[in-house]
Parts: C-alpha cells; structure tokens; sequence
C-alpha cells in the first residue's frame, strides 16, 4: 500500500522561531529541503460535515502524509512536487508498530481563490447573466 500511493515529495522542516530578527517578533526558520518519494492520502468521512457561518454543509476531511521519517515539527511545509500544491503539518502520530509517522496536512492557499479560478477556466459567470438596467425584474413580473 505504501510504494503504491507514494508520491515525490518536498519537505522543508520547520526549525522554530528566528532569535536573529531585531524587532524581536521572530519569523520561520527552516532546516534545508528533504526529497521523499511518500504518500499523501485523504481521509473523508461523509456523516462527518461541519456547519458554515453562512448557511450550507462542508464535508470534513484530512489529509495525511504517511512518512518513515519521523521527528518534523508542526510547521512543516510539504510540498507536492506533481501538483505544486503546498501543505503545513498540523500534527503528527507516531505508529511504532508500523514504523510510520502520520502527519495531519492542512492545505495553503486560499480555497476560494482555487474556486473562482476554476470557475473562470470553464467559463465567466458573469458574461451568463444579462445585462440589467436600474434593478428590472430579470423575470418581468
């Protein structure tokens, strides 16, 4: 199951804080990049949906990096090198019968620029809607 998921990978390990800033605020530091050829799978449970603010229902689902490396700090970036997609790990849970790390991924970027840009690709919503004059009743009722 694992070499048949595997995947190349990119992993820039996050080392803490950086006691060199002068402001005293700290940014990232990160340890040189790792090339790993590991899987990334999804774990999604349909019962399983979280509630928006504005009204609707997300599935829930996470993303797992199963690793034989161990030890990356929350705060690690992975980076798909297939997809360009990139990731942060949230938190990890050693299996030391399996000798596997499972890393917990939360995706960066922005979800709904994604969304808009594929929306664009198929097409511009915009142009699909006509054009109103002073807020007439699209349906003339």
């Amino acid at each position: 199951m694992f070499d048949k998921e595997k995947e190349p990978l990119t992993i820039t390990p996050y080392l803490g804080k950086d006691d060199s800033d002068p402001l005293g605020i700290g940014g990232a530091k990160y340890g040189t990049e790792i090339k790993v050829e590991e899987p990334i799978t999804l774990t999604a449970n349909p019962a399983i949906t979280y509630q928006q603010g504005s009204g609707g229902a997300m599935e829930v689902s996470i993303l797992v990096w199963s690793s034989r490396t161990s030890g990356f700090k929350k705060g690690t970036k992975v980076l798909r090198r297939q997809t360009g997609e990139t990731f942060t790990v949230t938190g990890s849970a050693p299996l030391t019968h399996s000798q596997l790390t499972y890393y917990q991924l939360q995706r960066n970027g922005d979800d709904d620029a994604e969304q808009s840009t594929s929306a664009r690709s198929t097409g511009d919503a915009s142009e699909q809607v006509p054009n109103e004059f002073g807020g007439e009743d699209p349906l003339g009722l």
